[in-house]
């Protein structure tokens, strides 16, 4: 009788150890990003490209959203603003880099900061992937970026968009 209780028990701790293992891996198989994040990014990069920059800066990921017209940023950077923010960026951007098409073309530390922020407010959010939404919040982040800069001139802020897109939980 006790063997067969011993049985039991290490078949039951095998089941929770593999159910524990194939949980964790299955969450690791979930993408990083949302598609609309993803289009942000390669939008950012075709943008560093055209503006002639060495790397890709929150700037960049500026302009990438203006080329998602999803509600979650169309809220609140309208498309009548999309112009004139293009133009802000071109009349302080300066490029002067010759670059060709780079698949690798590498974010500042600016950058890098936007997309750590970005997966911070999508955790805050309780969301499971970073969206564009999240990559938004990710540039106000920021003191002194441009980017945060033209979206603060517009009258966006941290704490009123964290609250528009759904509180944040710590």
């Amino acid at each position: 009788m006790q063997r067969l209780l011993a049985a039991i028990a290490a078949v039951v701790l095998l089941l929770a150890i593999y159910l524990y293992v194939w949980t964790r891996r299955a969450g690791r198989d979930e993408p990083k990003f949302t598609t609309e994040a993803e289009r942000v990014i390669a939008f950012a990069r075709v943008e560093a490209q055209t503006l002639e920059s060495a790397a890709i800066d929150s700037t960049h990921f500026l302009l990438g959203l203006l080329h998602i017209p999803i509600p979650a940023i169309t809220r609140f950077i309208p498309l009548e603003w999309h112009d004139s923010i293009r133009q802000e960026i071109r009349d302080h951007v300066s490029g002067g880099a010759i670059v060709s098409y780079r698949d690798d073309l590498p974010f500042t530390d600016d950058a890098r900061l936007v997309l750590v922020a970005a997966a911070r407010e999508a955790k805050g959010l309780s969301s499971l992937q970073i969206g564009a939404e999240h990559l938004l919040l990710g540039l106000l982040h920021s003191e002194k970026s441009l980017a945060a800069l033209i979206l603060r001139e517009r009258g966006l802020r941290l704490e009123a968009l964290r609250a528009a897109y759904g509180g944040w939980e710590e």
